[in-house]
């Protein structure tokens, strides 16, 4: 048995022609379907060479036999020929046959990323319209028609900032070594467009791209171990270092230029329109391996590569800078600064203070009539002292002794000073031309970036910090912390925090779990907000979670909390969601915190919203839903308490965990809920797709620049109360659906786990944090592996499970059919749900995911059950259609269809040679671990072709978890 027959409407949903909706000047099919047929052409000619006849007779064949299966639409037996050919195949065989074609997917995402590029340059040019409409330009006409003028948009612009924090979680299933040689090719394909090319430069950049393919494909493609919190947080800094650093005051130069070219003034020197954060080395929810010390080093590490890049921008403009004349203020600063550095030298003789030797300019004498480099000689000085600090500790050795004619740098400020005013300098002086150059980019790298790249976020479970409060509590003699009740917590850590002494002994003897918690605190305090963001609580659920925060920060303080990070609860189940209002009331009618809240933070309140585990709980559409309303009933509750409101989007790269174009998902957002400030996490494959290249870079910008000034000054879609009452609805009957089957079934966890590679995921190696936060069910499993699993099997199941019965039902009332059309057509938020589950749904295929039942599952029970959900995800694709008005999924995006359509002969050797492997992994192991009478080698082989699809999957699927 292969598979039930796919129903004709199924077979039109996934399959056909959609015509062009709108012609371009110039055809850019052709050239992306020319670079992806000569990358894997160019692949596949030099594998000839290293494989033997046999095998290369064997890839054709199944390549043949993908190609006619799927433009056939989905036939029987092409499907069961290409499953017989799979399934005899050796171990070497199957992994060739994974790595071939997980190799193919990753040209053909790298071709896709040069071809946004490649159009982004012809739109510029003005040789193509056919373009998703986030420019800048088109932005600013838009807002401009509805009344707003330049000015109104500009300080708009110059007041909005947008944090885009990149956590660990681990769903990048590719190399970063293999990363890498794709940034080569895709740098190697973008010149070869170069219509000057001489046919040298042809002949060189096409022996360059065989050797980048060659070497792409003789590299491991299996990670050989788990990576350490640090070497997380060292990929992210490779991330921004590459590209953001570059790419952000590329784009604010663009800005400012569109702006004066229109007659304004361009962005202030100290906006942020952008800043970065990290969970890398900070986020401690589930993670035993990261500890304080982690922590602490992670931020060092940040410091050493942030002053490695600014020395480098400094050696740069020392020498660029040879002016020889100054306004009074830079050599009233640079005198200061000599004086300070001869008593220095006096007080402190045993000092070298001449370190110059080991610069590239300057070395041995910087001109004294040259203010600008006398200036930067002491910048230099300073950096680089700072840049040796850093450098002692994460060496552990002791750092070099202080010097005070050149201390460390320990703030942004100290750094800023001396760029001001040598900005003013040559503003003053008529050099205005000049201080727009590299100085105004490095200004502007300084209030982004700061002194280390990226400010670490601290991260902790709830019940982390009710343990570790239970712990003094009992030590000091008061009694149980975990055994009050909520009234009685709230008064026991407001009467704390409202008076002086301490309640954590110095000399306390926690261990374990409470020490950690205490000890991070510590830290938090030492490293102080220069270094850290926030302070998060994931599955927070109470008042006290919050208080009991504000109580450690100001208890393992040196200072009583005086530099305290700002708390942000996580909001993360459906339960929370609904309680949000409760837990923000109570803290905004608590006097300490709300005094607190003024006097340390503006009166504003930062609250993060979980997209993952309120879809794991509920479902995608009651997630949806409640993350909706929360947000709503969240602003309102705020504004009544004279507080401002930020919200932070704990979004994952796949629709199943809030995941999504950008610009969508932020339109899409209740009204009031921006507030020119927006804060989103991007983790795993997202940060390659976004940061990957560095013209990528400055389109991810742009984006979020533009979606944010839109949702602010757009003039909101006015909900009708007929459509709450209707979503209402179909989310109880969703939610009631998807939890009577996750939930209640008791079919479906011994399916979940038979039918997936869930327990086989641990073995990619691509996170540091474990698969699940204690030992259980599904419901402790984390929301990664929950998604990743039913995506590798093409079902899909997190993103549409219950919205098939929510439809039916909305359709089966009287004039519902009109209205969820209705409702798709008007109300944005509503039609990007949709868009985004169409998305998905023209990923999955019935075919796919019934072999892995068939070889997989034993139970003829547990097969009926598969057979009900595949009937499920069938009668789904039908009900979307009906509301989108589409003949076919994605009609309206060819995009995303041609995507999809040119990796389906590939995806299905994957998913078939993956099954097989899955069968005989289990066959020879029990619970991950090999059994005894079984060859450790050949085990070893068979991980590797199991992990090489799973990593093939994610690169086609372009998502993980």
């Amino acid at each position: 048995m292969v598979g039930p027959p796919v129903p004709s409407m199924l077979r039109s949903a996934m399959k056909g022609v959609n015509p062009l909706l709108k012609s371009d000047s110039v055809d850019f099919i052709s050239p992306l379907q020319a670079d992806v047929s000569h990358l894997c052409d160019t692949l596949f000619s030099l594998i000839e060479k290293s494989c033997p006849p046999a095998t290369i007779a064997l890839l054709g064949n199944v390549k043949t036999l993908a190609k006619i299966y799927d433009v056939s639409s989905k036939d029987e037996k092409a499907f069961a020929n290409l499953a017989s050919l799979i399934e005899s195949l050796s171990v070497d065989q199957l992994t060739i046959v994974g790595s071939l074609f997980s190799n193919m997917c990753n040209l053909a995402n790298l071709a896709e990323h040069v071809h946004r590029i490649r159009r982004r340059k012809a739109f510029d040019r003005g040789e193509s319209s056919f373009l998703s409409r986030h420019s800048l330009e088109d932005i600013v006409e838009e807002l401009q028609r509805n009344g707003f003028s330049l000015h109104q948009i500009r300080d708009q612009i110059c007041s909005q900032t947008v944090e885009m924090v990149l956590t660990a979680h681990p769903t990048q299933a590719v190399r970063r070594s293999i990363l890498a040689k794709l940034h080569d090719i895709a740098k190697i394909i973008e010149a070869s467009h170069d219509a000057y090319l001489t046919p040298e430069q042809s002949r060189i950049n096409e022996e360059l791209l065989r050797a980048n393919l060659l070497c792409l494909w003789r590299t491991d493609e299996v990670r050989r171990s788990k990576p350490k919190p640090e070497d997380e947080a060292r990929n992210i800094l490779h991330v921004i270092e590459e590209t953001a650093w570059h790419a952000t005051p590329i784009y604010i130069s663009r800005m400012d230029h569109f702006f004066v070219k229109n007659g304004l003034k361009p962005i202030p020197l100290h906006a942020t329109p952008f800043v970065f954060g990290s969970w890398a080395g900070g986020d401690r929810d589930g993670n035993p391996f990261v500890t304080p010390d982690v922590t602490v080093e992670v931020v060092n590490i940040s410091r050493y590569r942030a002053a490695c890049l600014y020395l480098a921008e400094i050696e740069s403009l020392l020498f660029d800078l040879s002016i020889h004349y100054g306004s009074d203020e830079l050599l009233d600063y640079n005198k200061k600064i000599a004086e300070q550095t001869n008593q220095a030298a006096k007080s402190r003789p045993d000092l070298n203070v001449t370190t110059k030797i080991k610069y590239k300019e300057f070395w041995n004498y910087v001109p004294p009539k040259e203010p600008f480099r006398v200036c930067f000689s002491y910048i230099r000085d300073r950096m680089t002292a700072t840049r040796d600090h850093c450098e002692a500790l994460l060496s552990n050795m002791p750092p070099p002794q202080s010097n005070p004619a050149a201390p460390i740098y320990t703030t942004k400020d100290e750094l800023l000073e001396p760029l001001n005013i040598m900005y003013r300098s040559l503003v003053d002086t008529g050099d205005e031309i000049i201080a727009n150059g590299k100085l105004k980019d490095l200004i502007r790298r300084v209030h982004i970036f700061g002194l280390t790249i990226v400010k670490l976020d601290i991260r902790q479970e709830a019940e982390e910090h009710t343990n570790a409060l239970d712990f003094i509590t009992r030590y000091i003699g008061i009694g149980s912390y975990a055994e009050m009740n909520e009234d009685q917590r709230i008064k026991f850590l407001t009467e704390n925090l409202e008076g002086k002494r301490p309640l954590i002994p110095r000399a306390h003897t926690a261990t374990g779990k409470a020490k950690n918690v205490l000890d991070t605190f510590e830290v938090v305090s030492d490293l102080g907000p220069e270094a850290l963001g926030a302070y998060i609580i994931s599955m927070c659920m109470k008042p006290s979670d919050v208080l009991a925060v504000e109580v450690l920060q100001r208890e393992c303080s040196s200072n009583c909390g005086e530099t305290s990070l700002r708390v942000v609860p996580l909001l993360e189940t459906i339960n929370a969601l609904q309680d949000s209002t409760m837990v923000l009331g109570t803290l905004f009618e608590n006097k300490w915190y709300r005094k607190h809240l003024e006097r340390r933070f503006d009166s504003v309140q930062e609250v993060m919203v979980g997209y993952s585990d309120s879809g794991k709980d509920g479902g995608r559409l009651t997630s949806a839903w409640e993350l909706y309303k929360a947000q709503e009933h969240m602003v309102e509750c705020a504004a009544k308490h004279g507080v401002t409101l930020r919200f932070f989007h704990g979004r994952g790269g796949t629709v199943g965990r809030g995941g999504g174009p950008q610009h969508l998902a932020i339109l899409s957002q209740p009204p009031g809920t921006v507030n020119q400030y927006l804060r989103v996490t991007i983790q795993g494959e997202v940060m390659e797709q976004d940061f990957g290249l560095p013209n990528l870079a400055l389109r991810t910008l742009e984006t979020y620049t533009t979606a944010v000034l839109k949702a602010d000054l757009t003039e909101p879609v006015v909900v009708k109360p007929e459509y709450r009452e209707l979503l209402d609805k179909l989310s109880h009957v969703s939610c009631t659906k998807y939890r009577e089957i996750v939930h209640g079934d008791p079919r479906f966890v011994q399916y979940f786990r038979s039918s997936t590679p869930e327990q086989e995921l641990g073995l990619l190696n691509i996170g540091s944090r474990p698969q699940k936060r204690k030992e259980g069910g599904v419901e402790t499993l984390r929301a990664i592996p929950w998604v990743f699993a039913w995506t590798q099997t093409r079902l899909h199941l997190p993103v549409w499970l219950g919205l098939g019965s929510a439809l039916q039902t909305g359709m089966n009332e009287a004039g519902g059919k009109q209205l969820l059309r209705e409702m798709y057509e008007k109300w944005p938020f509503f039609r990007s749900f949709f868009d985004l589950i169409e998305m998905v749904l023209a990923k999955a295929d019935p075919h796919i995911s019934s072999r892995y039942e068939d070889v997989l599952v034993e139970e003829e029970e547990q097969k009926q059950f598969g057979s009900m959900l595949r009937d499920l995800l069938v009668e789904t694709i039908d009900l979307v259609l009906q509301v989108s008005g589409e003949q076919r999924l994605l009609d309206k995006d060819r995009v995303q269809q041609r995507a999809i359509e040119t990796r389906l002969e590939w995806l299905t050797p994957m998913n078939l040679a993956q099954v097989e492997l899955l069968k005989r992994w289990r066959s020879v192991s029990v619970k991950g671990v090999v059994k005894p009478e079984v060859d450790q080698l050949k085990a070893n082989e068979l991980v590797d072709a199991l992990v090489i699809s799973m990593k093939g999957l994610s690169s086609a699927l372009q998502n993980t978890g």
